[in-house]
């Protein structure tokens, strides 16, 4: 651990916004103005930019303690001064509603895709279906008013003619039958299809959903853990304290700094790697890929900062 005076080397200011402790406070400490930091939550403070920044205060908490056992606190009239909880360590959110209802929505908007298709594959098979049997319909008609038109009952001298008529009706009616016959089938085959279309379109949401799934790093942790991420592209910065696993984004370049907690990390290929408690990590994620990196490579890529 680097001494606490390492901080005269960093931009305090961003080190008070990602903490959250006052300049003032920073200002009273590199002057070593026991005084005024005693009006702060002075420890607790001391032991955030311990854990964060990997400083060692012991140098001065001793000066701190020689202070205070010099100074009584009556004669100081010690007015505290009280910080509200810090966004970044009580933040009890999580990331993973954000990946349910992206994936619910990609989810929706493919099946509504798939769905709008196959409706307008099945109104132009009806479609087509409809007329096949209207033009058959029609013919069968149109042969029945020619039949009509060609019998004339005039006596016993016409019953040939009838038994000739008759026989065509017969032969028409056998038509009709193999025609509706051809139909069902024609229905059949049409049904088959349509089954085997929404069989492959289910197929192919299913490889789309498996493939978001496995775009994440997953983090198996088993005790708190500080997590700072920084957007490559926007510079944004985002932290949070875990307390059980998590998963982060693969679709985006980034930098992850984290405490110094055990944990597993499996990658994008479901690859699991321990690494151990005592020190912080850092990682790069980079065209879909989570590697580790070492703290001079993440200060390069974060700009020459440390955070």
């Amino acid at each position: 651990m680097q001494n606490y005076k390492k901080l005269q080397d960093l931009n305090l200011r961003e080190v008070s916004a990602n903490t959250q402790i006052e300049m003032a406070f920073f200002e009273a400490l590199l002057e070593k103005d026991f005084k005024t930091l005693i009006r702060f939550n002075v420890k607790g403070f001391i032991k955030i930019l311990e854990r964060e920044y990997e400083l060692d205060f012991t140098e001065f908490n001793e000066e701190l303690e020689q202070y205070l056992s010099e100074n009584q606190p009556d004669s100081l009239h010690i007015t505290k001064t009280v910080t509200p909880p810090l966004a970044s360590y009580s933040h009890k959110g999580s990331i993973l509603p954000i990946i349910a209802i992206v994936l619910f929505v990609f989810v929706a908007g493919v099946g509504v895709y798939y769905f709008d298709t196959l409706k307008e594959l099945l109104k132009s098979e009806e479609s087509f279906a409809s007329a096949v049997s209207l033009d058959v319909a029609k013919e069968a008609e149109l042969n029945l008013k020619n039949l009509e038109n060609s019998v004339v009952i005039v006596g016993e001298e016409n019953s040939s003619e009838i038994n000739a008529s008759v026989k065509v009706q017969e032969n028409l009616d056998e038509e009709l039958k193999d025609t509706n016959e051809s139909l069902k089938i024609t229905s059949l085959i049409n049904e088959n299809n349509t089954s085997e279309i929404n069989q492959t379109k289910l197929e192919e949401a299913d490889l789309n959903l498996q493939k978001i799934s496995k775009e994440v790093a997953k983090f198996k942790v088993n005790s708190k853990v500080w997590v700072g991420v920084i957007n490559l592209k926007s510079g944004k910065k985002m932290t949070w304290v875990k307390e059980s696993d998590f998963e982060i984004p693969l679709n985006e370049d980034q930098l992850i700094l984290t405490g110094a907690t055990a944990f597993v990390v499996s990658d994008e290929e479901g690859n699991e790697k321990s690494y151990p408690a005592g020190i912080s990590k850092r990682f790069l994620i980079k065209d879909g890929k989570i590697t580790s990196i070492s703290a001079a490579e993440f200060k390069q890529l974060n700009k020459g900062k440390d955070w």
